[in-house]
This record gives C-alpha cells, structure tokens and sequence, in this order.
C-alpha cells in the first residue's frame, strides 16, 4: 500500500517538487497548477490575509470583525461564518497555524484535483468550510440545551483557521481513494478513517483537557466535525456524475434518441476512475507474460511520459487503488522494475 505521510518532509519535498515541475498549462503556475486554480487562490487569499493580519500589529481589528465569535453572528455578522476560513492565529508561534493548515490543503488537494474538476474540489471545501462555521455557532446552543457545564464560554469564544475546510478535503480524499494510507497524528492508517480519528482524537482530547486541567483544548473541534460532516453531507452528490461539466447548470433533457448506443454518454467520477484501474491492470497482465527484463523494458518504454507527477518510489505497489488508477503507472512499473534489477532481485 503506498503511504501518503504528512510528517516525512522528505516525501513531501518530493512529492510537491515534482507538482511545481509538472505544468498542466502555459503561464505562471505554481504546484504544478495555473495560478488561478483553485487551490493556488485558496493558498494565496490564506497568505495575504495572514500578512494583513501581522501587518495589524496585534490590535484584533481584523479578527474582530471576520473570525467567527457566536455571539457577534448573532448580532448580525453573518459573513464570520465564511471569512472565519481564510485567518490564522497570527500572535502565537509564527507561522504554525498557517503552515499545517496550508500543508494539508495543497498535498491533499493537488492528489484530488488530479482526478476531479476543480469546481467541484471548489465546491466541497466551500460547504465544509460554511458547515464547520455552522457548528460552531450551534455549539454553544447544544452545550447549554444539555447543560453541559463548559469552563469556557462558547459564545465568546472566538474561531479563526481553514482547518474545517482542511477537515472536508481529508473526508473527499477518503471517498475517492479510501484504501490508501496516510501516516496522521503519528498513526498510520486507511484514508476513509483518517479525517473522523481526527475529529475524534480532538474531541477525546478536549474531555482529557478540561477533566484533569480545567482547560478546554487549543483546537475547535465543533468546527472539525462541521467540516467533515459538510464534506460527507456534499461530496457524494457533487461527485455522482458529470452532468454539469459542460458548464450548464440546468442542462435541457434530451428526448430519448433510438440508436442511443451511438450517443456518447455522460460516465460518473468512479466509472472513470474503474475504466483507467481496468487499463492498468490489462496493462500489468501483459507485462506479467513477459519472461525477461528487456522484453519488459521494451514494452513499458513506449508507454512512458514525461514531466510527470511521479510518488516516491517505495509508495509504488502495483495492487494498490491508488495506484491503479494513476495513468502514469507505466512509469512507475518500469523504475520499479530498473531497481529490482540493480538490487539483484
């Protein structure tokens, strides 16, 4: 199984290295993607709001009116339930907040947008993000409908981060690829687990927290949870089909047609997904009838691309969904197959 790992900097430097080389378009590109593409505008709107925000000098006027405080949403500051995403903590640890909340976006977020269109990456962070302002703004309401008795006044309480949004794209990237494993908070695991161990292992947290330190937890887990469910809540939907990929919201029906074997049909994302896992395990049978290396080399070498996002060796196993349902792996087989052979295997 290849592993995804958030804390082995040298995976990532590879794996985000090889995104800025690759470029999808003419043009300024950053990650491997336009400029204007969705995650580099997220990334970018995060930045310049965080330098506005040191720019402040501390005086909490920026986070006054756009990081999410219940009782102000309340007063009618509804956009916090939005703006809230785009600010980080900006007077703790330099950088800390920003970087970790960025880091997953961009690695998770550059695997799925490889696979799906960005409006519809677009579409799931934005609900995620707008579910986990909800259930923060709700949380205080739960707290004292159950008389939970909270040191700390939800109300009051101010939430600021991308992290809700963060949580949606780990709940997308668990439907997508949801036997592939990521290395999360020191435990390795599958992906369709990885978002809600997070969730949860926050909320677990937060009861050990305010039980033995009469402190609740740095983190906002209403938020997390928001997000993850928002992301499980849309993305099904979103990824059902591909009827709005031609730009139509409301497309016209087409009365049905007699020779509709002729008529070019609309696939759904795991079609998709199952026809490219379909070549590449065609593609693994024929190299398997091959006897010898050059036979071998010979028939993955016109299969080869170039410029391509390519794993870290080691991720690279042939069984694997992830992997099966990568176009590029012709390439990956045959640098398997040069190390086996310089190895002596």
């Amino acid at each position: 199984m290849p592993r995804l790992c958030l804390l082995d900097s040298l995976t990532t430097v590879r794996i985000l290295s090889n995104m800025a080389k690759r470029k999808y378009r003419n043009g300024l590109s950053l990650f491997g993607y336009s400029i204007f593409h969705p995650i580099n505008l997220f990334l970018i709107a995060n930045v310049l709001i965080y330098i506005l925000q040191l720019f402040a000098g501390g005086t909490g006027i920026i986070e006054y009116y756009f990081a999410l405080t219940p009782a102000r949403v309340f007063q009618g500051f509804y956009w916090q339930i939005f703006s809230y995403g785009f600010l980080h903590e900006a007077y703790g640890t330099p950088f800390i907040h920003l970087f970790f909340n960025m880091y997953v976006f961009v690695m998770f977020g550059g695997l799925i947008c490889k696979y799906i269109p960005a409006w519809k990456f677009t579409v799931v962070y934005v609900a995620a993000v707008l579910t986990g302002g909800l259930t923060v703004i709700l949380a205080p309401i739960f707290v004292q409908v159950l008389g939970i008795q909270y040191p700390m006044d939800l109300y009051q309480t101010t939430t600021l981060g991308a992290s809700g949004g963060v949580t949606g794209i780990l709940v997308l990237f668990g439907i997508l690829f949801p036997e592939t494993e990521v290395f999360l908070i020191f435990f390795r695991m599958k992906a369709r687990y990885a978002a809600w161990i997070f969730v949860g292992g926050g909320f677990i947290a937060d009861i050990v927290s305010v039980y033995y330190f009469h402190s609740p937890f740095v983190v906002s887990n209403s938020c997390h949870l928001g997000g993850a469910l928002g992301a499980t809540l849309v993305a099904p939907w979103i990824l059902k089909g591909n009827s709005f990929d031609s730009g139509k919201i409301f497309p016209k029906r087409q009365p049905p047609q007699e020779n509709s074997e002729s008529k070019p049909q609309n696939r759904s994302l795991a079609e998709d997904l199952d026809s490219q896992t379909r070549k590449n395990r065609e593609l693994l049978s024929s190299l398997g009838k091959k006897n010898s290396f050059t036979d071998q080399e010979t028939f993955l070498t016109p299969l080869q691309q170039t410029n391509v996002n390519l794993c870290p060796p080691p991720t690279y196993q042939s069984e694997d969904p992830f992997c099966l349902r990568c176009e590029w792996l012709p390439n990956c087989a045959l640098r398997k197959l040069k190390l086996e052979r310089e190895s002596g295997n």
